[in-house]
């Protein structure tokens, strides 16, 4: 049975293709398999042809798409990034991947959980983490300024209450010439032996003077006594003074009614005084001793200062 449609004429065509003339005058080239295998091949031709534009449609669908979402995103950089990259994976291109993030270190997660968590800067301590031991801007410098951290720093001289004084009176006499004796083991420091005794009053009186010439405070012990017509006597009650403290550039005095001697009328006498003066805490009556100008004392009561060859 033949399989050429009916009213057609077949010849063998190159290739051994079959040619059909239908009965209109047609030509119609066919493979050998007939028709039926031509119908299928157009079928398979057409899908063929079909599916590069389906692709095409489709990146076309896509690339609007993400110029839409483009448009109406905020510009954010991650998210540009991100969109990007989404753009050019619908599109076949390969997206870039950014490079893995380094692993956070323990003690960096532990402080970033501790900065994250609800208490965190209440004043609770953490007991899970050491105290940090590295200074604040400035904290070394300002240890370092303290005052006494280093050892070359010398303590400041406490300022003692300085001793008070008493002025002598006119007519008072002191050492021959006005000379100062240095006090042994000072510097700056010097004293003079000091001696009052007021006509017809029938009294003499005795003291010391020291005078602080330094550019800080001394401390001294003094010690007065006298003499009477070549007899020597102690003063009462205070001397010696052990401390006795003088300002810078100040001339200290003791009282005279510290040391006193009565009884004068109806005999002549010589009085003056004698004085020693150390550093505090040394031994004045065994220093070096000074006397002081005398007075004569008359049976009359009249005191007349000794007068000394200048």
């Amino acid at each position: 049975m033949s399989d050429k449609p009916p009213g057609t004429q077949h010849n063998t065509t190159h290739d051994s293709g079959i040619q059909y003339i239908t009965s209109g005058g047609d030509i119609n080239v066919y493979p050998p398999g007939g028709p039926a295998e031509a119908a299928g091949g157009r079928r398979e031709k057409g899908r063929r042809a079909k599916r590069p534009v389906l692709l095409a449609t489709a990146a076309a669908v896509a690339a609007a798409a993400t110029a839409i979402t483009l448009a109406l995103l905020p510009s954010s950089p991650d998210r540009t990034s991100a969109v990007g990259d989404s753009t050019r994976a619908a599109a076949g291109a390969p997206a870039h991947s950014a490079p893995p993030a380094a692993p956070a270190s323990p003690s960096a997660s532990a402080a970033g959980r501790a900065s994250s968590a609800p208490d965190a800067g209440r004043g609770r301590p953490d007991s899970g983490a050491a105290p940090s031991t590295v200074p604040g801007p400035g904290q070394a410098l300002k240890e370092d300024a303290a005052p006494g951290s280093r050892p070359d720093d010398t303590p400041p001289a406490a300022v003692r209450r300085e001793s008070p004084s008493d002025p002598y009176p006119d007519g008072t006499v002191c050492a021959v010439g006005d000379r100062w004796t240095p006090v042994p083991g000072m510097t700056g420091v010097d004293f003079q032996p000091c001696t009052y005794a007021k006509s017809f009053s029938g009294s003499a009186l005795f003291g010391v003077t020291v005078r602080n010439t330094s550019n800080r405070q001394a401390a001294v012990a003094v010690w007065v006594e006298y003499w009477m017509t070549s007899q020597r006597y102690d003063c009462s009650s205070p001397f010696p003074q052990d401390h006795v403290v003088i300002a810078p550039g100040a001339t200290w005095s003791s009282q005279l009614r510290n040391c006193i001697r009565s009884g004068l009328k109806g005999e002549a006498h010589r009085v003056q005084a004698s004085a020693g003066v150390s550093e505090e805490g040394g031994n004045p009556r065994y220093s070096r001793l000074t006397p002081s100008r005398g007075v004569d004392v008359y049976a009359d009561g009249r005191a007349v200062p000794v007068a000394y060859p200048s």
